[in-house]
């Protein structure tokens, strides 16, 4: 759970805000989700949005999508089984990004460059989700080794012949991704931001979860064929498994398609 989760919410203040005219409250039971007491880890994906208050209103929307009440998720199918069951009747709502006028001039000697994201998030030491969403580092090399086009990546593990800007904040990725063209990587939070920042994607998809829950129409999203989602946040054969069907082939073939480059296709006979 992370800075998607939060980008998605905000998909959901969205259409709250839509509805009702005014700024809405995070949380449910009358407690606020953004006060400081570290129930939101990932705050900073809701500053400066207007669509929500920080403060508590008389009278103010709640919205209850917050961490451990998650809409995409059956919590009692989650108890029973031991596992992460997820809602496929789910679908996100484009979420948004504001930034500040300092965040919008960042970067701005970049321009008509693929971000990519090669690298998965860990948490003291370890891959998150059991490393389930990790399409393999040496892939994304191959990928960027054998396409004529201008990479950019944030932090983490560098690629060889990538440019490698120092994102410090997940909000400084984002600014960043503004500034491209299309965004390659795995399913996550930097997916749900080229959602909210209106970018087409190429998104990789394994076994613990697909694009029929968390994936955007707008976006082209990756997944062999007949995987379902097993919901497994361990080490899961299923998910390597899921993750193999997905070729560098695939993956190049979709960003020539989203970078219309058919001569390029041409040139390697693969068209």
């Amino acid at each position: 759970m992370g800075f998607g989760d939060e980008l998605m919410l905000t998909g959901t203040v969205k259409r709250a805000y839509e509805k009702r005219k005014k700024p809405v409250c995070l949380g449910r039971f009358g407690k606020n989700y953004l006060a400081d007491d570290g129930e939101c880890l990932w705050k900073e994906v809701f500053e400066n949005n207007p669509k929500i208050s920080e403060e508590i209103y008389p009278g103010c929307v709640w919205v209850p999508e917050i961490k451990g009440n998650r809409p995409y998720i059956d919590y009692i199918q989650t108890q029973a089984l031991g596992k992460v069951v997820y809602k496929e009747s789910y679908r996100p709502t484009p979420g948004e990004i504001f930034f500040t006028e300092q965040e919008k001039a960042q970067y701005a000697k970049y321009s008509g460059f693929i971000y990519i994201e090669p690298n998965v998030k860990f948490f003291q030491g370890q891959p998150t989700f059991g490393g389930n969403k990790d399409w393999g580092f040496e892939r994304w090399q191959e990928v960027v080794n054998r396409s004529p086009y201008e990479f950019i990546q944030g932090k983490g593990r560098k690629l060889d012949g990538v440019t490698q800007v120092d994102t410090e904040r997940f909000r400084d990725a984002c600014a960043l991704l503004s500034r491209s063209r299309l965004f390659v990587g795995p399913d996550g939070g930097m997916h749900h931001a080229a959602a909210a920042l209106g970018l087409p994607a190429v998104v990789v998809w394994g076994g613990l979860v697909g694009p029929e829950v968390l994936g955007y129409d707008t976006h082209t999203n990756l997944r062999g064929k007949g995987v379902r989602s097993c919901g497994n946040h361990k080490p899961c054969e299923h998910c390597r498994d899921a993750m193999n069907k997905v070729t560098v082939d695939m993956v190049i073939d979709a960003i020539h398609k989203e970078m219309n480059q058919d001569i390029w296709l041409e040139a390697e006979g693969r068209n």
